[in-house]
């Protein structure tokens, strides 16, 4: 009777903890990615505290931070002054476009496939494929899009700007002191739970920044592998496909094929003044890129970087990105993976008595003994 009613009081706890949780949803959101963010910069504050020397003085926890944090911005600004005026000048490029002679131009190449879609029905009988890329590009890059997109900028620059600062602040002082995290979560539980918290917060930290690192390299090899490929295939703006290529490619399943589509747009949009003829060899270059990347990135980068930090079957992974896109859509499916490793890491410490628990955290048990043994 105790247990069912202490069984009780720990479930009341948890719906009420979750209804905290949900009702101040951004405010802890702040302090997650504050967190993931301090563990990718827990690198760069040791470097900083052990390699920062000018005369006698050294870099302390606040330096560290401050230095670590001006990294993260000098980064970021460093990538939007490198590709921004490119964006820009392409929208600008697409929105003096004669669409209409565009659609002309577009009009026979298109013929042989319009043929084939007015018998499937996914045309009208007065409509043409070259007509309606015509609509869409005209609709996509009218002349008004820089100020409409600088008009929706202004719309959203406030919650942006607060997201910034709010993580900004909270991650200062996660940076700062190291164990700052751990004890705000201490606040949340009773003492007797303080060790198995404390475990599961330690490797949910090392488990995260090995996965986030490893991303991370996956990124720059996968961007470097397109701008080469596109560099020796004559593409223009190889290197702004292959970081967004790069980016996309984040998004499991779907990111690939959003860079491909994302990579020949930028290329036939910056030779609309070419024929059709020419277009389509480049636009097959670049789709060849991408296959050759994508290939090698499935077979080397990909598994590597699962074996050393998820630890879970491929197959589970699609299970967990498919229910992370029905329940987030893009973004769920990008925190999907990192979201779930964290789970079964807290399952496999509190709740490892159960068979299930027990066959999806398996090689987490194993790979958690191989660490001990080298400890040893």
């Amino acid at each position: 009777m105790m247990t069912t009613n202490r069984n009780l009081i720990w479930l009341l706890g948890a719906l009420a903890l979750a209804t905290v949780f949900y009702y101040f949803a951004d405010i802890l959101t702040y302090i997650l990615l504050a967190w993931v963010f301090s563990m990718l910069g827990r690198p760069l504050m040791i470097f900083f505290q052990k390699r920062l020397r000018i005369g006698r003085f050294r870099a302390g926890p606040t330096t560290a931070a401050l230095l670590t944090i001006a990294t993260f911005y000098g980064v970021l600004i460093g990538v939007l002054l490198a590709f921004v005026p490119t964006i820009v000048s392409q929208a600008r490029n697409l929105s003096t476009v004669d669409y209409q002679a565009l659609g002309e131009k577009l009009r026979t190449p298109f013929f042989h496939l319009d043929v084939q879609l007015h018998q499937l029905g996914m045309l009208s009988p007065n409509e043409s494929l070259a007509t309606k890329t015509q609509e869409i590009l005209s609709a996509w890059f009218k002349p008004t899009l820089v100020g409409d997109f600088v008009g929706s900028f202004v719309g959203v620059a406030g919650n942006v700007l607060v997201t910034f600062v709010s993580v900004t602040f909270i991650l200062f002082f996660f940076l700062q002191e190291n164990r700052l995290f751990l004890d705000i979560v201490h606040a949340f539980v009773p003492n007797e739970q303080e060790p198995k918290v404390r475990h599961a917060v330690q490797e949910s930290s090392t488990v995260l920044t090995s996965y986030f690192g490893g991303l991370l390299t996956q990124l720059v090899a996968f961007s470097l592998m397109i701008t080469l490929l596109l560099w020796m295939f004559g593409i223009d703006n190889a290197l702004l496909i292959g970081a967004f290529g790069g980016l996309f490619n984040v998004v499991p399943y779907l990111g690939p094929i959003l860079g491909m589509i994302f990579g020949v747009f930028i290329t036939i949009s910056s030779h609309l003044d070419l024929e059709f003829a020419i277009l389509l060899p480049m636009s097959l270059k670049v789709l060849a890129a991408f296959f050759i990347t994508q290939m090698i990135d499935n077979n080397f980068l990909g598994p590597m970087i699962l074996s050393k930090s998820v630890q879970a079957h491929p197959l589970e992974i699609f299970i967990v990105t498919l229910i992370a896109a029905k329940l987030g859509g893009v973004l769920g499916m990008v925190i999907g993976i990192p979201v779930y490793t964290v789970l079964r890491v807290i399952a496999r410490i509190f709740f490892g008595e159960f068979k299930l628990v027990q066959r999806l955290t398996e090689h987490l048990s194993e790979e958690d003994a191989e660490q001990k043994a080298a400890d040893k």
